[in-house]
């Protein structure tokens, strides 16, 4: 999605602050976690003593209140309002979210999912004809969104503009990575039209996509009934009971789950993508130091996130202060010691200062704690191959990464280890491996054709 602001082309700075705060957007537009009171920004929860519930509300109070204090150093930004529009959202706090929207819209007014957020807003609160029109202005600065023009169909319907809604659901099922649920709701939009055969077949669509949607068996038993065919209409009722007592069973699970943790995983990740998206306003406003905090902390609240751990290290990288970027992932390491990400991190920064041994304990404790990565047995072999040290290992640890992920860098990396440890003939192997993966890439190419005019 290309977004402007003022008239004027974003820079690739300015586009990946714009893409981590549409997260949280998107985020925003399925997800609501109950109430939250300003606090201070980045104060740690407390860990001792502290209820899961009250652990979630200090969480919930972290978002908002960072967001607020971003607003307020940088007024002219919409991101900045974007971002508290979405924390307030989340946050269960629609009105104020509504008006931290409207505020972002009115320094960018292209800012399509500003709009979808807002349609959402009144779509909950019953304001089933300014959804509408919202979604409309989504679908013009975003013609391809096809959560937006499923919601959009489904507010049709509701209104009982069925023509409308059949005609919106039908491009949204057209869409390149159409949805179960758009083609359930265009299923839901021909019965309403009372044109039972499209609904069985828009029904049988949503099935073929995910083979368990509950209200899809639902939608086929009416459709059959509807049809006469009474022996699919029995069928199709008996996987909706199975799928229905299923999902009550689950429903159960998860109140259950939610009484004792107040969602708190969840809201974690929730607040991790406000923070992230924290950090890079703060990033394209040249505050790297902020930045790096909001990364750091969203990357302890997160640990099944790469993104947080990635665009830290950027920040060490851009700045050349690698060994300062060691000291903040040897605390991660710390505090989180079984996460590899933080190993793997780690690690390359070690590289970046030469430190072999570091480096390559560090590689070796991502094998031990995720064997099955790739990326643990790469990062070795670059290491060893770029250090000229322990070839042999490095051919064993890049033909690893090959077998575990087969793409074409990798068998490229592969090739690599081969030459250096004198197996021309492996190496053209591993060759032909990375060109057939990856015909267009002109380095591997040439590096074929160079090995097979080598005597």
């Amino acid at each position: 999605m290309k977004l402007f602001r003022r008239g004027k082309s974003l820079s690739l700075k300015d586009r990946s602050a714009v893409a981590a705060v549409v997260a949280v957007l998107l985020l925003a537009t399925t997800r609501c976690v109950g109430q939250a009171n300003p606090g201070s920004p980045t104060t740690e929860p407390k860990t001792h003593g502290s209820s899961p519930q009250a652990l979630a509300a200090e969480l919930k109070q972290e978002a908002v209140q960072v967001a607020v204090s971003i607003a307020e150093a940088y007024p002219t930004d919409p991101l900045a309002f974007a971002l508290l529009g979405s924390a307030y959202y989340n946050t269960g706090r629609s009105d104020e979210a509504a008006v931290n929207l409207r505020k972002c819209l009115a320094l960018n007014p292209g800012l399509a999912d500003a709009y979808e957020v807002l349609a959402q807003v009144a779509y909950d609160r019953g304001e089933i004809d300014e959804s509408v029109r919202l979604f409309q202005e989504t679908l013009k600065r975003s013609p391809a969104s096809i959560t937006a023009m499923s919601r959009l169909g489904r507010a049709l319907m509701d209104l009982g503009r069925t023509e409308e809604s059949v005609e919106t659901l039908r491009k949204a099922t057209k869409l390149p990575q159409a949805t179960s649920e758009s083609f359930y709701l265009l299923g839901q939009a021909y019965l309403q039209g009372r044109d039972y055969a499209r609904a069985k077949e828009s029904f049988m669509q949503a099935t073929q996509i995910s083979a368990e949607h509950t209200q899809a068996y639902f939608g086929l038993y009416t459709a059959c009934s509807r049809l006469g065919q009474s022996e699919e209409s029995a069928r199709y009722r008996e996987q909706f009971l199975k799928f229905e007592a299923r999902d009550r069973k689950d429903l159960t699970d998860r109140n259950a789950e939610a009484d004792t943790l107040t969602g708190l995983p969840f809201v974690r990740q929730t607040v991790a993508q406000t923070l992230f998206g924290a950090g890079q306003i703060y990033k394209s406003h040249e505050q790297p130091t902020m930045a790096s905090k909001f990364f750091r902390r969203a990357a302890l609240l997160d640990e099944e996130s790469i993104i947080y751990r990635s665009a830290l290290e950027a920040i060490y990288l851009q700045r050349k202060s690698f060994a300062e970027g060691v000291t903040v992932f040897e605390q991660l390491v710390a505090e989180q010691p079984n996460n590899y990400f933080n190993h793997i991190f780690l690690g390359r920064l070690h590289n970046r200062l030469d430190h072999f041994e570091a480096a390559e304990r560090c590689f070796q404790k991502v094998q031990e704690l995720a064997p099955k990565w790739a990326e643990g047995y790469r990062a070795q072999a670059e290491l060893y191959l770029r250090t000229n040290r322990r070839l042999p290992e490095s051919r064993v640890m890049a033909q690893r990464a090959a077998d575990l992920e087969p793409k074409a860098s990798h068998y490229h990396l592969l090739a690599v280890a081969c030459v250096k440890n004198q197996d021309r003939s492996a190496a053209v192997e591993a060759l032909k491996q990375a060109v057939s993966l990856n015909p267009g890439e002109l380095k591997y190419q040439q590096f074929l054709q160079q090995l097979q005019k080598t005597p």
